[in-house]
């Protein structure tokens, strides 16, 4: 009896080793080199946030203006666009006005590059010259973009099933409501992906405008946008009114000087009037002057 329960007893043992020993060898061990991942590790891989939720990348626009001094605007636009072919983007615009007479040459550019290479590409472009300004702002439009899908994905699902309900449709008249609320909905299902083509297009390259003029000559950074437009045209508003009375006030000394003197004329000839009028009364006439005839 007692060798029987030491027989058991061991048997129990043996089986409580190889679990432990299989349990073990399913776990990775610390000389192996691999570490277990956490988690907060693979959601953070997978773009999973610690909520469950789907994390969206950050879609930003980058746009931007520089101007920059350099000897010759033409030569410095072709130099310019040989950069920006380098660093993969393309000139969406480019014109160039040659000095004549007391014009002076510039080029303007609007230049597109990848989002990834806007500083190393204004880099480069600021070694064409003089940099007189620069200004680049951002402009986040994720919101904007997750919205958008969103929509198209619905609007794309409610298309397939109007798409699978003309499919199956037999009346006339159910096929002509079907295709007419099938044509208005493609339309929207185009529209809402062209705006998300455009919000791609300009996340994917950034816009920078580029101006290029004589040295000597570069003129501060105009306006970029609707308020900035009614601040110059205030600015010029003021301008031009102070303009105006500071001309104002140089000519009214003189024209206090010449007030006096009209009114000084004025005066002159009405005394040589009144003294004239009498002396023309008082003068006899030849005809009364004359002797009676016999």
């Amino acid at each position: 009896m007692k060798r029987f329960a030491l027989t058991a007893v061991a048997s129990v043992a043996t089986i409580l080793l190889l679990a432990g020993c299989s349990s073990s060898s399913g776990m990775s061990s610390p000389s192996d080199g691999s570490r277990p991942v956490s988690p907060q590790q693979d959601k953070s891989s997978t773009g999973i946030a610690e909520d469950g939720s789907m994390q969206t990348e950050a879609q930003i626009i980058t746009t931007g203006w520089v101007s920059i001094s350099v000897t010759d605007p033409v030569e410095a636009s072709a130099e310019a666009v040989t950069v920006v072919e380098n660093h993969g983007g393309h000139i969406d615009n480019r014109s160039e006005q040659a000095g004549a007479g007391s014009q002076s040459a510039s080029a303007q550019l609007t230049i597109r590059v990848p989002e990834d290479d806007v500083t190393e590409t204004l880099d480069d472009l600021k070694k064409l010259g003089t940099v007189e300004s620069v200004s680049i702002s951002s402009t986040d439009v994720t919101a904007q973009t997750t919205d958008l899908d969103a929509r198209i994905t619905a609007m794309q699902g409610s298309v397939d099933r109007l798409l699978d309900l003309m499919a199956a449709a037999t009346d006339i008249d159910d096929l002509i409501v079907l295709e007419s609320a099938i044509s208005t909905r493609q339309a929207d299902l185009d529209s809402l992906r062209a705006q998300r083509d455009l919000l791609g297009d300009q996340v994917a390259y950034s816009t920078i405008d580029l101006q290029l003029y004589e040295a000597g000559t570069v003129p501060t950074g105009g306006p970029k946008d609707f308020w900035g437009g009614i601040v110059v045209g205030w600015n010029s508003l003021v301008a031009a009114l102070t303009g105006s009375l500071v001309a104002l006030g140089i000519g009214l000394p003189w024209l206090l000087v010449l007030v006096v003197l009209a009114a000084i004329t004025v005066v002159i000839i009405r005394v040589v009037s009144r003294r004239t009028a009498p002396a023309a009364s008082s003068s006899p006439s030849p005809s009364s002057s004359a002797p009676p005839t016999s």
